[in-house]
C-alpha cells in the first residue's frame, strides 16, 4: 500500500514537471516567433546577450543555470524560426537542394543543443556511502573480465589488480571469461591462429590458477561481449556483478565506493563510474595535448553522465560499472540484439522501473587506442551500436520510460548522426564560392542580427557548461577528424540494422616510427576542395563587389573548415611509440638504497620520482648516484603521496642522464614472486586518489579566447608538419624515379 501511494506521488510530480515544462516551451516558442523590425531584434539581441554574459559570472548553479538556459533558449528558437520562415527561398532547383541540407544540418544542431541543456541543467554530484560495519552484511560480488584477443600482458594487469580489490574474500568471486580460447578458436582452419589462441589460452589459465580466478570459457563466440557475459551468468551467483573490460584495472577501493549504494536503494540495478584513461588517443598523442587540456571523454564522464543521472538516465557503458544479478535476470541477461550491449541493456531496465546512479568518481585506470585507425574501430562500433539501438529500442516507442529518460536516451543516440551534419559544414561554403548557389538566403543585415547571435549563444553554452571537461572548438576537430568515416559505418546499419559485428579495440600497440596513418586519403581530398573554395571565393570577392559582405563571411567559413581540417592532418601523423606500458606523471619522493646480499645498506639517497608504469620509473638527483656492484642489489623506496606507505620495489637501471643540473635515471622494476608483481600492480593502479588528483589537475579553463588561440596554433602547427612530410616523401619518390 506504501509502495502504491508512493507511485501515485510520483506520477503526479511527474505531472506537474510536464506541465511546467510544457508552458515553459510555450512561452519560448511565442516570444520567439514574434515579428518585429531589425533594429528592434538587435536590441533584444544586445540585451539578451550581455545578459548571458553576466549570467556566466555568477554561480553556475540552480536558478541562475536554468535563467542562463532559458535565455539561451530563446535567441536559438528565434534563429531557428527565422531560418524556417524567412530564408528558405526558392532561387533555382540546385541551391534549394542546397539551401534544405544546410537547414536540415542547422536543424539537426540545434536539436542537439536543446538536448544537451535538458540533460545538463542540473548535473547530480554523489558521494560514496559507507558500507556496514558488519561484513555479514555485505553483498556478494561476482567480478567478470570479458577477453578476446587482447595481449596476455594486458589482461594479466586487470586480473592482478581485480585480485587486489579490498573487500572480504568470503563475498568476492573473480572470473575472467576468455573468448579467445574458444573451441571455436583453438580449432580455427589457420595453423598459425590456432597456436596463437592456444599458447594465449595457456598463459591465461595458468595465471588463473596461480591468482585463485575461475577462468572460463566457450565453445562458440556467439553474440561477442553480451554472448560471453550471459554464458558467464549460469556459473556466477552473487547478489552484484562488477564488469571489467580487459584493459581497466580497478583501484582496491572499488566496491567500497560502489556496493553500498546497493544496500540505500533495493530497486537499483546500475552504479556506473568513469572511463579514466592513463594514456593519450591519437588525437592527444600526435598534437601533444595529453596531460594539457581535458580528455576527449571528460565531457561524456564528467559533466553528461551527471547529468543524465539527475533524471534517471544515466547508462551502463560496458565497464567499470557494478550490476544488480537479480535485475540482469529479470532481463534474461545482457541484451545482444546490438553491438553496444551496454546501453540496451540499460534502457530495457529503466523500461522495467530499475534506477541507475552514477558515481563521478575514476575508479578504474584503463588504455585508449594509440594509432587512429583503431580509435576509428572502437568510434565506429559505438555509432553503430548506438544507431541500431536508435532503430530496435526507439527511446520513444519503448513503454514505461518517463519522458526525461526518453529525452536522454535520444540525446546520446541522436549524437551519433553527426556525421551527416558535419560533412554538410563541411562542403557547404564551396557550394557559393565554386558554384555560386544561394544556398543561404540572407543580407548582411540579417546575418548580423540572427545568425551572429545564434553562433555566439552556441559559443557561450558550450563554455558556460563545458569549459572545464572540452575546450572551445575540440569537439569540432574530433566531429571532422571521425565524420568521413562514421558516415559509411551508419549508412550501413540504416542500410541492414543487423550486419554490424562487434569488433574488439586494438590495444598496447607498438610504432616503431613515426608515419602518416593510411587513413589520411580523405582528408586530402577534403583539404584540396577546401582550399580551392577559399581561392575561388577571393577571386568571387575581387569579382563581384555586390556580394562581397556575403562572400566574405562564406570565406571566413571556409577557412574555419580550413583550421579544423588541418588539426585532423595533425592528428593523423602518428607519432613513434615504442613503450607498451604508458608512463603516469607524479611527483614522489624515495629513496635510492644499494643492497648487498646480506641486505645490508651500502648507500642511501633521497630523489624524485617523476613517473610510474608497470614497466618501471623515471626519477631524478641532484648528485650522480652509486650504482651496485656485482653482488649487490639497487631498490627504490618510494612514499606515497596520498597514504604516505613506503614501498620497497628491486629495480634494474636502464638508462641515465646529466642534464639542467640534475641527473636523471629510468629503472625497470623487478619481481621475483607473484606477492611482488601483485604489489606493483597494487601500487601503480590500486590509488583512485592519483586518477582523482590528474582529473582535477586537468579540469582547469584557460578561458574562452586563450583555448581558441591554443588550438588554431596546434591545429595549423601540427596540420602542416603532417603535409610537409607527405610533401617530402613525395618529393623523394621523384628523385628516385630520375636518380
Amino acid at each position: 500500500m506504501i509502495e502504491q501511494v508512493g507511485e501515485g506521488r510520483q506520477s503526479i510530480t511527474e505531472k506537474a514537471e510536464l506541465a511546467l515544462f510544457v508552458f515553459v516551451l510555450a512561452g519560448l516558442l511565442f516570444f520567439s516567433g514574434l515579428r518585429v523590425d531589425f533594429a528592434t531584434q538587435m536590441v533584444i539581441t544586445v540585451v539578451v546577450l550581455i545578459g548571458l554574459i553576466v549570467i556566466r559570472s555568477q554561480e553556475n548553479a540552480g536558478f541562475v543555470r536554468v535563467l542562463f538556459v532559458t535565455l539561451s533558449s530563446f535567441i536559438v528558437l528565434r534563429y531557428l524560426l527565422w531560418r524556417l520562415n524567412y530564408t528558405l527561398v526558392y532561387e533555382d532547383f540546385f541551391s534549394y537542394i542546397g539551401a534544405i541540407a544546410l537547414f536540415l544540418a542547422e536543424l539537426y544542431g540545434c536539436l542537439m543543443f536543446f538536448f544537451s541543456v535538458f540533460v545538463n541543467i542540473c548535473p547530480l554530484q554523489r558521494k560514496p556511502p559507507a558500507l556496514p560495519v558488519n561484513q555479514s552484511l555485505w553483498p556478494s560480488v561476482d567480478v567478470i573480465i570479458p577477453c578476446y584477443n587482447e595481449p596476455f600482458e594486458l589482461v594479466k594487469i586487470t586480473m592482478a589488480a581485480a585480485r587486489n580489490l579490498d573487500y572480504p574474500a568470503q563475498k568476492l568471486r573473480i572470473y575472467l571469461l576468455d573468448d579467445g580460447g574458444t573451441q571455436q578458436k583453438l580449432n580455427a582452419p589457420d595453423q598459425q591462429a590456432r597456436n596463437e589462441a592456444y599458447l594465449r589460452s595457456q598463459l591465461l589459465k595458468a595465471f588463473c590458477k596461480q591468482l585463485d580466478i575461475t577462468y572460463l570459457t566457450r565453445a562458440h563466440n556467439i553474440n561477442a561481449k553480451a554472448g560471453n557475459m550471459n554464458h558467464a551468468l549460469q556459473f556466477i551467483h552473487g547478489e552484484l556483478i562488477l564488469v571489467l573490460d580487459a584493459d581497466h584495472a580497478p583501484a582496491v577501493d572499488f566496491l567500497h565506493k560502489t556496493a553500498g549504494f546497493f544496500l540505500q536503494d533495493e530497486k537499483l540495478f546500475l552504479v556506473q563510474t568513469p572511463h579514466f584513461f592513463i594514456n593519450p588517443d591519437p588525437f592527444e598523442k600526435n598534437l601533444d595535448l595529453f596531460g594539457r587540456m581535458p580528455a576527449e571523454n571528460d565531457m561524456f564522464y564528467k559533466a553528461i553522465q551527471p547529468g543524465l543521472d539527475f533524471w534517471q538516465g544515466s547508462f551502463f557503458c560496458g565497464s567499470a560499472a557494478i550490476l544488480k544479478r537479480q535485475a540482469i535476470d529479470e532481463v534474461n541477461g545482457f541484451s545482444g540484439k546490438t553491438i553496444t550491449e551496454d546501453s540496451e541493456t540499460a534502457i530495457k531496465l529503466h523500461s522495467k522501473g530499475w534506477k541507475s546512479q552514477y558515481l563521478m568518481y575514476p575508479l578504474i585506470s584503463g588504455l585508449q587506442p594509440e594509432t587512429f585507425d583503431s580509435f576509428m574501430i572502437q568510434r565506429m562500433r559505438w555509432a553503430q551500436g548506438m544507431v541500431q539501438n536508435f532503430i530496435f529500442n526507439n527511446p520513444v516507442l519503448i513503454p514505461n520510460l518517463k519522458i526525461s529518460q526518453r529525452i536522454c536516451y535520444l540525446s546520446n543516440m541522436m549524437f551519433w548522426f553527426f556525421p551527416f551534419a558535419r560533412l554538410i559544414f563541411l562542403v557547404s561554403p564551396g557550394f557559393y564560392l565554386f558554384f555560386g548557389l544561394k544556398i543561404y538566403h540572407a543580407n548582411i543585415t540579417e546575418f548580423f542580427t540572427y545568425t551572429v547571435p545564434f553562433l555566439a549563444v552556441l559559443l557561450l553554452v558550450n563554455h558556460y557548461f563545458f569549459s572545464k571537461v572540452r575546450w572551445v572548438f575540440v569537439s569540432e576537430i574530433y566531429e571532422t577528424m571521425q565524420s568521413l568515416f562514421s558516415i559509411r559505418a551508419v549508412l550501413a546499419v540504416l542500410k541492414n540494422p543487423n550486419k554490424p559485428q562487434f569488433s574488439v579495440t586494438p590495444k598496447m600497440e607498438k610504432l616503431d616510427q613515426d608515419f602518416i596513418s593510411p587513413l589520411s586519403k580523405p582528408f586530402y581530398w577534403t583539404i584540396v576542395y577546401t582550399v580551392m573554395a577559399v581561392v575561388f571565393g577571393f577571386w568571387r570577392y575581387m569579382s563581384f563587389s555586390a556580394e562581397r559582405p556575403l562572400i566574405a563571411i562564406t570565406l571566413f567559413w571556409g577557412l574555419f573548415n580550413l583550421l579544423l581540417i588541418l588539426a585532423a592532418l595533425g592528428a593523423l601523423y602518428e607519432h613513434r611509440q615504442r613503450r607498451v606500458n604508458p608512463r603516469i606523471p607524479v611527483q614522489m619522493a624515495a629513496n635510492w638504497l644499494i643492497k648487498s646480499k646480506l641486505s645490508q645498506h651500502r648507500s642511501q639517497a633521497a630523489v624524485q620520482v617523476k613517473d610510474l608504469s608497470m614497466g618501471g620509473s623515471n626519477f631524478i638527483s641532484s648528485f650522480e648516484l652509486p650504482m651496485p656492484d656485482d653482488d649487490e642489489q639497487a631498490f627504490l623506496e618510494i612514499v606515497d603521496e596520498q597514504s604516505q606507505i613506503r614501498e620497497l620495489f628491486q629495480v634494474v637501471v636502464n638508462n641515465q642522464s646529466h642534464k639542467h643540473n640534475h641527473f636523471a635515471y629510468g629503472v625497470q622494476f623487478q619481481y621475483a614472486n607473484l606477492d611482488d608483481y601483485l604489489r606493483i600492480v597494487r601500487f601503480i593502479h590500486g590509488n583512485s586518489a592519483r586518477w582523482v588528483k590528474i582529473h582535477e589537475q586537468t579540469g582547469k579553463d584557460p578561458g574562452l579566447i586563450r583555448s581558441v588561440v591554443f588550438m588554431i596554433k596546434n591545429g595549423v602547427y601540427y596540420g602542416f608538419t603532417h603535409l610537409y612530410v607527405v610533401l617530402k616523401s613525395f618529393l623523394t619518390k621523384i628523385k628516385n624515379v630520375y636518380a
